[in-house]
């Protein structure tokens, strides 16, 4: 049933098939699960880790973006945090996205088996549809 998921992870990016362009930081707000994830967009990998340090993790480092988008998983219910370099790559937002789905599915208590890949699948959905609308608009 894992499978379900990945076939869903990599579904999500051919649904991201328009350009992005505007850079920004936004919120996707918690549903059910009442955790918001952060969306932090920046090639100022300075400023990142500033934000990251000061909403989220005392401990972010310049050398945690040394890379092409990094989710930073949910402390004390604090709002889940992924950063992106830019919104280029859909499949690196997609990555992204499901690492922040993990993250809210294990802060709920919620692991993943076979009884549970649906509501995973569903967050998922949720988080992508959020994200597609907010860049749509924003554009």
């Amino acid at each position: 049933m894992k499978i379900a998921i990945i076939s869903l992870f990599l579904a999500v990016i051919s649904i991201l098939a328009y350009p992005y362009t505007k850079q920004d930081k936004f919120e996707i707000q918690g549903t059910s699960i009442d955790l918001s994830v952060t969306i932090l967009v920046t090639e100022d990998t300075a400023k990142a880790a500033a934000y990251v340090r000061t909403n989220l993790d005392t401990t972010a480092k310049g050398s945690d973006f040394d890379c092409r988008g990094v989710t930073f998983p949910t402390q004390d219910g604090k709002p889940i945090i992924i950063w992106l370099p830019n919104l280029e790559d859909k499949g690196v937002i997609s990555h992204e996205l499901f690492h922040a789905t993990i993250s809210k599915m294990q802060w709920a208590g919620i692991s993943l088996t076979d009884d549970t890949e649906e509501i995973y699948a569903y967050e998922l959905q949720y988080l992508t549809n959020q994200f597609n609308n907010h860049v749509r608009r924003s554009n």
